[in-house]
């Protein structure tokens, strides 16, 4: 009995090892399950489970796989058997709501019929057609169309299935209103965004807005204003009243919108009677500033083929992890309200500045760099405003018109609760600003981005109309991936403090650096030569500095990382072994004892 209980006791002591092996890893990776790929492919984020599990009808995931798919290409062969595991998660989470249909697909057989009927794209081989895609079935009969998976997209995987399931709830799109006079957004010759157009087409009930509408229906959930520059009276008074009927209204602004550039082939003018617009809403809209942020900028070829930064040209990044793209915004400020709540949607870092629009619109860019001013103030690029907003107007400008007698009443202040968001860059919308690739017969689930543009609006359209679908982004654009990312970010957060203090030192020198460097004296004077040296020693030394700490940052995650592998892979193991030793040897001596009284008492 005695020999049961030993073993009894080893095996406790090994199973509260593994607990606490198993704690130290949650510890480290924050709770989240240990899934072994880089991408997560197997594992069901919290978010997912929620939609799954309150689905109100049941769905079909029927997947099309052709037979050898590694004949065609061994990654996308890889990708399937991974998506297939990952569509499996989904039927084991609620198997009586989600129904998985695996559908081999053999060549010119009657499967293959079906995929084609089912609006599957063939991918082309030299002696047949092969096929990967996925078709979503309700029992309401609404379907959605996935023809064609591929690895590139795979990250975006998971939240194309969150919002395609989230919208299963909804009985109803939401409705979309589109006033885009001078950038063409779905035109089929010359649109700026055929692929943002088409994910808006496949995402909300989309309906174009004319610049002589003297009302904005009150159905419509949210209206999107791109590149105004000047509204037409009539439908700045309809704005303005669909915003007194509480009605969500998205701007995108611009001080000098490029891509309105390349389409009208002169440069464009700044925006101003915008900035009047927006401050009796509580916005302060700077229309003839463009904003810029040397440490997130974009580097560009000079004349000479030399690669400099090009501040107006950045990448901002989210709190969620998604990173924005700005070509020349402008920057927004709140005005003190308290009838408004404001919420910060995008900003610059720290290291920026700006630049006059006059400056810019003839200008190439070493001369924009050269005239570029850096003060290290934060920009707000992006800005919401909630609340009870006060109309433009004192009265209704449609009064004795023969349109007197079609439109609601005026109002003075919202009836009810109202929002209006800013973004100022209208060329933030553009398709090149966004996506890294794309399946022209396959325009929104084709479609690889390098940048979170497009998720940025939709989840805005999609808070703005109440349907907000949690967190959105892309998991290749956020998220942690191994052990040793979350090291690192844990360490980089410890630091965020002393970091940010560093930052603005070493751009504090760097703008005073710059500024004596462009000083118009002589070069060979004794104090300006002094002066300028010590400017430089001052940069280089705050340079070194941050450097030095980035460099503490990943060597305390290395270390870190070198502890947690020597304890999980060898002092874990060492200490199971002895303890085992230990186990054996009292076990030994447990019995040796008992055989020697039992001698003793024979």
């Amino acid at each position: 009995m005695k020999r049961f209980a030993g073993l009894f006791t080893v095996g406790l002591l090994l199973i509260l090892l593994f607990v606490i092996a198993n704690m130290a890893l949650a510890w480290i990776l924050g709770g989240r399950p240990a899934d072994a790929t880089s991408r997560q492919r197997y594992t069901l984020s919290e978010e997912s489970e929620k939609i799954a599990a309150s689905l109100q009808q049941p769905i079909s995931l029927r997947l099309y796989v052709s037979e050898n798919l590694s004949e065609y290409d061994r990654n996308l062969a890889a990708y399937a058997t991974e998506t297939t595991i990952f569509l499996g998660r989904y039927h084991l989470t609620v198997p009586e709501k989600i129904k998985l249909e695996i559908r081999r697909v053999k060549a010119f057989s009657e499967t293959e019929k079906q995929a084609v009927a089912d609006g599957m794209l063939p991918l082309a081989g030299q002696e047949k057609d092969y096929y990967f895609g996925l078709k979503i079935l309700s029992s309401d009969g609404r379907s959605t169309l996935f023809p064609a998976l591929s690895p590139e997209r795979g990250p975006l995987f998971e939240t194309d299935l969150k919002r395609v399931l989230s919208e299963l709830n909804k009985p109803e799109k939401i409705k979309l209103g589109v006033f885009s006079p001078r950038l063409p957004l779905f035109s089929a010759t010359k649109s700026i965004a055929p692929t943002l157009a088409a994910l808006l087409h496949e995402y909300y009930d989309v309906t174009e807005i004319s610049g002589n509408k003297e009302i904005i229906e009150p159905d419509i959930d949210v209206l999107l204003v791109l590149n105004p520059v000047s509204l037409p009276s009539i439908f700045a008074y309809a704005l303005d009243q669909y915003v007194m009927r509480g009605g969500k209204v998205i701007f995108l602004v611009d001080p000098y919108s490029e891509v309105q550039h390349e389409l009208q082939g002169y440069p464009p003018h700044p925006d101003t009677q915008m900035s009047d617009y927006f401050k009796v809403w509580g916005i302060d809209y700077q229309a003839e500033r463009i904003s810029g942020d040397v440490l997130n900028a974009e580097r560009v070829k000079d004349g000479s083929g030399r690669y400099r930064v090009y501040p107006l040209w950045f990448f901002t990044d989210q709190p969620n992890g998604q990173r924005l793209r700005f070509h020349t915004p402008g920057s927004l400020a709140a005005i003190e309200n308290g009838r408004l709540r404001f919420s910060e949607l995008a900003a610059t870092g720290r290291q920026s500045g700006e630049i006059a629009a006059a400056k810019v619109r003839y200008a190439s860019k070493i001369q924009v760099i050269l005239d570029y001013e850096q003060d290290n103030k934060k920009r707000v690029l992006a800005l919401l405003a909630e609340g009870e907003f006060r109309s433009h107007y004192r009265g209704s400008i449609l009064d004795n018109t023969p349109s007197a007698g079609k439109v609601p009443p005026y109002l003075p202040f919202t009836v009810k609760e109202a929002a209006v968001a800013v973004v100022a860059d209208s060329d933030f919308a553009a398709d090149d600003l966004w996506v890294l690739s794309r399946q022209p017969e396959n325009p929104v689930y084709g479609v690889v981005p390098y940048a979170g543009n497009a998720y940025f609006l939709t989840a805005l359209i999609d808070r703005l109309a109440g349907r907000g679908l949690g967190e959105m982004s892309p998991t290749h654009l956020s998220g942690v991936t191994n052990i040793a990312e979350s090291l690192y970010r844990r360490n980089f957060a410890k630091y965020a403090q002393e970091r940010e203090n560093l930052e603005a030192a070493e751009a504090d020198s760097a703008a005073r650096l710059q500024r004596l460097q462009r000083r118009m004296v002589d070069r060979e004077n004794p104090a300006y030569r002094k002066e300028l040296q010590n400017a430089e020693l001052e940069n280089r030394a705050d340079k070194k500095a941050l450097q030095n700490l980035d460099r503490k940052i990943v060597t305390d995650a290395d270390h870190e990382l070198m502890l947690l592998t020597v304890g999980l892979f060898i002092v874990c193991p060492l200490l199971i072994l002895l303890l085992f030793l230990a186990a054996a040897s009292l076990f030994r001596f447990c019995v040796r004892r008992k055989m020697k009284i039992w001698e003793k008492n024979k």
